[in-house]
Order: structure tokens, then sequence, then C-alpha cells
């Protein structure tokens, strides 16, 4: 298996540059990559560009992180927007097992959670893409994909007329593809996403009460 950080968004609602985006001091990259790398499985970036990756590079770099820790997978087709291009990329860029995929903006997950998924996904041999869900919808990330999705995705390209992640799940689901973890097991925490910089007030607020 391997950890791969989608950190490819535009952003638009952060003002640009998520991943560089300072919590509690360092960057968003920062924190997700001190999590992913502790599952101890190789830890990648999806990007679209190779400017993306050498502002992360020197983001992690300047606070110590060795290059030799992490890579880069660009994305396929720059073209295409939204987490399914990147999850696309990722899941096409291995021949075997599956990718647990987290989102850059998800410095908050627990690692306990990480590696129940991790673990989850080798128990059914990679069988299936593993999700959770809330109250009202599917959680993407954190989330197991397997490899052999890269087919099922494009397939999805030709048939749909719109590239969305929920429509794609739906294509899944109906080929009984997914196995869906209820909220009533998964500590809400592990779902957080600081998509904007008064979601990351707040969340620096809740650290300095603790």
């Amino acid at each position: 298996m391997k950890v791969v950080v989608l950190a490819g968004g535009k952003g638009e609602r952060i003002g640009g540059e998520k991943p560089l985006k300072p919590f509690l001091g360092k960057p968003l990259a920062y924190w997700v990559f001190e999590i992913a790398k502790k599952v101890e499985l190789p830890v990648y970036f999806s990007v679209k560009n190779k400017d993306q990756a050498q502002k992360i590079t020197e983001a992690l770099v300047a606070l110590g992180v060795s290059q030799k820790d992490f890579t880069f997978i660009y994305d396929k087709n720059p073209k295409i927007e939204g987490p399914i291009s990147g999850i696309w990329s990722g899941v096409s860029a291995f021949n075997e097992g599956s990718v647990l995929f987290l989102a850059v903006d998800q410095p908050l997950v627990e690692l306990s959670f990480l590696k129940f998924l991790t673990s989850l996904s080798e128990i059914f041999c990679h069988g299936f893409v593993l999700l959770s869900q809330g109250q009202e919808k599917i959680k993407p990330f954190p989330g197991v994909y397997p490899v052999w999705l890269k087919d099922e995705i494009e397939t999805f390209f030709t048939m749909s007329p719109k590239y969305s992640l929920f429509r794609f799940f739906n294509h899944l689901m109906n080929k009984g593809r997914v196995l869906i973890l209820k909220d009533s097991l998964v500590n809400p925490k592990n779902f957080i996403n600081l998509n904007t910089l008064e979601d990351l007030k707040e969340a620096e607020r809740c650290f300095c009460q603790r």
C-alpha cells in the first residue's frame, strides 16, 4: 500500500495554495505529511504541476524534512478538476494493492484511524473502496482506493457527462465495490477539513484552549 496526500486543488476558498497555508505556525502540507509518514508506508503528494511540487518541497525541506521521504504524482490530465483527478492519477501510478488517500487540509486525522483503514483493506485483499459516511453524505477522505479503480474511473469518464466524485461513488456502489463505515464507528475529528482561513483560525483556537 501507499499513502497519497491530495494537494493539487486550487484552494479558492482559502485564498489559493492551500498546502502552504500556516496552521499552528507550519504549513498544512507539513502536518499531513507528519501523520502520513507514521503509517509507515511510502508517502506521495498528488499535485497538478511542477510549480506546486517545488513550493511544497521548499516548505517541507525548510522544516527539516528530507526530500527522500516523499515523492510527487502529477495529474494525468490537469484539465480534469476536482479530487477524482487526483484519485485517478494516484491509483494509476501503481501496479497492485491499494492507496490510502488523505486531503492536505485534514491535519487533525488520527493515526489509529489510518492504520485501521489500511488493515481493513488488507483483510479484504484490496477488493473494495473503503469510505466513511456521516449523517448527511459520504466522506471520501481519508479513504482507501484499490489500484484496480483506474479502469473503473476511465470507464466512468466515457459514460458520465460530469466527472463528479459522488456520481462515481454511485457507479461503484451499484457494482457492490464499496464498503462504507458508519459515522458511529469513527471519530468525526477524522473528517474535519480546514477549507477557509476562518476554519484555520477556529482550529487553532481549539488547540490553544486545550
